[in-house]
């Protein structure tokens, strides 16, 4: 065999290089850090067939995902989770942001396209004392479903929709406006459409001294839009025992969540979906709004992985693209408005779109019973005496209120 000046000399250079790695003086590339993430029996398997083993989200790092048998199971190891063998990426509902009251989770400062991408209601599920801890990754939510048969498109404004309403109540087509299906949890779009709700925010957190369950706004709207000048109710809104009129196309909208498209659908009802519209056209009603997410641990700082958790989380759990990613995997609408915006589906999309103007349903205030009843029974109360009994809207509010301040200020201790 022939051998080059050149072949000899890399003969030398690769047996140079071996003498020196065995002698230890040339260190070996370090092996990848490995990022831990947690998730339940269903987002688990998602997250594993799209990210299970990648090294190049987060460069330096390898991203191993381990799934449990159920959420519940997850729950469970998360409230027995040590550094020993917790995860350093966790997912799951926004429930899970309570974490943040004990440390378990770190603030997370989000990118620039993640802060215009993620809608306000979101950040504010997921934050604490006015620090974000959280990304949500996917939303479950209401929207309103709008019958066709009544004009192409819902009207833009609150106004507009009862104008057609009053029309088509006296040619004797509809027997009510908008249904909430899912009573006095489902109302929650029109009430705020008319200036009115449950509690306010600061900085991205509920405040109790906010209660807008007998705002002025609220108290002249119900007395112009739910109430006639007969004190009794115009038929405007419906909140109990109303899913059938819709469905027989007696109603102009209800406000639902994806759970009843399929019985909508096969009522024959033709519809289109989104927001509530408000009292502008610029302005929408805020449907209750649950999230899913994704934190980063204290253990993550602790195992040496912070910034490549915080990578995954932001740069890709929180983006566009992974949130379409997760979304062809999991059919669950992206909480990113961008990634919402290009969802092909046009039902998942009406909802994702929907979720943008919509507020997190803390439900420890919302079930919270300190001041008597929580907020759905002393919301259902109020309603049924204004417009079932009759009763003076500014006194049945103002009581209202009185039950809700209580409850507020107990659940933000």
């Amino acid at each position: 065999m022939k051998f080059t000046s050149r072949g000899f000399k890399a003969a030398a250079a690769v047996i140079a290089t071996a003498s020196l790695l065995g002698a230890g003086l040339l260190p070996a590339q370090a092996a990848p850090k490995t990022i831990t993430v947690w998730a339940d029996e269903t987002r688990g398997p998602q997250l594993k067939s799209l990210i299970d083993g990648n090294t190049s989200i987060a460069p330096g790092y390898v991203i191993k995902v381990k799934f449990f048998a159920s959420l519940t199971a997850l729950q469970s190891a998360w409230d027995k989770a040590t550094a020993a063998g917790g995860p350093d990426v966790l997912t799951g509902p926004a429930s899970f942001n309570a974490a943040a009251k004990s440390g378990k989770v770190l603030p997370l400062l989000y990118s620039k396209a993640a802060q215009s991408e993620i809608p306000s209601g979101a950040k504010q599920a997921l934050s604490y004392k006015g620090r974000t801890y959280g990304v949500p990754l996917d939303v479950d939510t209401t929207a309103m479903y709008w019958n066709t048969a009544y004009g192409a498109s819902a009207p833009a404004t609150i106004d507009a929709m009862f104008e057609v309403y009053k029309t088509q109540k006296a040619a004797g087509k509809v027997t009510g406006g908008i249904c909430a299906f899912d009573g006095t949890w489902g109302a929650h779009p029109v009430l705020t459409a008319l200036g009115g709700g449950a509690y306010g925010f600061t900085s991205n957190n509920p405040d109790a001294n906010k209660v807008l369950i007998n705002s002025a706004a609220f108290k002249a709207n119900v007395k112009k839009y739910l109430v006639g000048t007969d004190g009794k109710s115009t038929g405007f809104l419906k909140w109990d025992g109303c899913a059938d009129e819709f469905k027989a196309g007696k109603m102009l909208a209800a406000n639902t969540g994806a759970w009843n498209l399929d019985g909508i659908t096969a009522a024959g009802i033709k519809f289109t979906l989104g927001a509530v519209p408000g009292l502008t056209s610029s302005s929408k009603g805020a449907q209750w709004v649950n999230y899913s997410g994704a934190w980063v641990t204290s253990y993550a700082r602790t195992h040496g992985v912070e910034l490549g958790a915080k990578k995954l989380v932001i740069d890709w759990m929180a983006s566009s693209a992974g949130q379409l990613q997760m979304y062809a995997a999991g059919d669950r609408p992206p909480a990113n408005s961008k990634a919402a915006a290009a969802v092909k589906n046009a039902s998942t999309k009406g909802f994702a779109t929907a979720a943008g103007t919509g507020v997190p349903q803390f439900s420890a205030w919302l079930d919270d019973k300190t001041g008597g009843s929580n907020w759905y029974d002393t919301l259902g109360s109020a309603l049924t005496n204004m417009l079932v009994k009759g009763d003076n809207v500014d006194t049945t509010l103002d009581a209202a209120a009185v039950i809700l301040k209580k409850n507020f200020a107990n659940a933000s201790k």
